[in-house]
C-alpha cells in the first residue's frame, strides 16, 4: 500500500499554511488539490519503481463532487485502472478536503 496523500506539500510548516488552495472548494480548487494529489500519488510510486499500472486498488476520500476533473486527471493519468471506490467522507486531518491512497 502506498500511504495515502492529501492536498497538504510535505515539509515543516503547518498544515493551513501546506494546503493546495486552503479553505477552497470550488470546482476548480477541488481539480488543483486532485492534480496535487495525484502527482504526489505518481511520485510515492515511483520512488518503488511502480506506477499506476501496478495498482490493484484505488480510494478517494472526500465529501465534495469529483466528477468534474474524473475522466480528465484520474482515469487519463491511469489512477481508475483497477477501478476507483469513492469513500463520501472527509480526509482524517481537519481542514483537508481531499485525500487518495492506492494498493497494488
Amino acid at each position: 500500500m502506498i500511504a495515502g496523500s492529501a492536498e497538504a506539500t510535505e515539509g515543516g510548516a503547518s498544515y493551513r499554511e501546506r494546503t493546495i488552495r486552503h479553505g477552497e472548494t470550488s470546482a476548480d480548487a477541488l481539480r488543483e488539490k486532485g492534480s496535487y494529489v495525484l502527482g504526489e500519488m505518481e511520485r510515492r510510486l515511483a520512488a518503488f519503481d511502480l506506477s499506476w499500472a501496478d495498482t490493484t486498488a484505488t480510494q478517494v476520500y472526500t465529501v465534495h463532487d469529483l466528477h468534474p476533473f474524473l475522466a480528465d486527471e484520474i482515469v487519463r493519468r491511469g489512477a481508475a485502472r483497477s477501478g476507483l471506490t469513492w469513500h463520501y467522507a472527509r480526509p482524517p486531518v481537519r481542514e483537508l478536503e481531499y485525500e487518495m491512497d492506492c494498493r497494488g
